[in-house]
């Protein structure tokens, strides 16, 4: 792992004195490669009290992947709201297991809107 590092600041160092950014030195060491937002929502369980449901999604241009963390001991619908050029609102829906730690990809991107349901079915 040391000598893939020196590597990289040897190359980096080589681009830098060629008057060339080190694009790949900098992406390394911030870590911070993606431009894609991460948004976040959670809910409160019904039962064990004190518990949520959390879910995070991004701005994925084609696909939008849910990921969920359901600590409640019922089912959770997650819903998302799209729109197409034309104005045109349809939504996504699917069901969060109790307790389930996963995600979902769903194949279209960049909702408008996402909701966490009271209830434990899509409409």
């Amino acid at each position: 792992m040391k000598s893939r590092n020196l590597i990289l600041a040897a190359a980096g160092l080589g681009l830098a004195l060629t008057g060339i950014a080190p694009v790949v030195a900098s992406a390394e060491t911030s870590g911070d490669v993606s431009v894609q937002a991460t948004h976040r929502k959670s809910a409160a369980c019904t039962s064990p009290s004190g518990q949520k449901i959390n879910i995070s999604w991004g701005d994925g241009s084609v696909t939008t992947t849910v990921y969920y963390n359901n600590h409640c001991n019922q089912a959770r619908a997650i819903e998302l709201e799209f729109v197409r050029e034309s104005g045109e609102r349809f939504n996504k829906c699917f069901v969060a297991p109790a307790k389930t730690k996963s995600s979902k990809k769903i194949d279209n991107g960049n909702p408008n809107k996402v909701s966490i349901l009271s209830r434990s079915t899509c409409p």
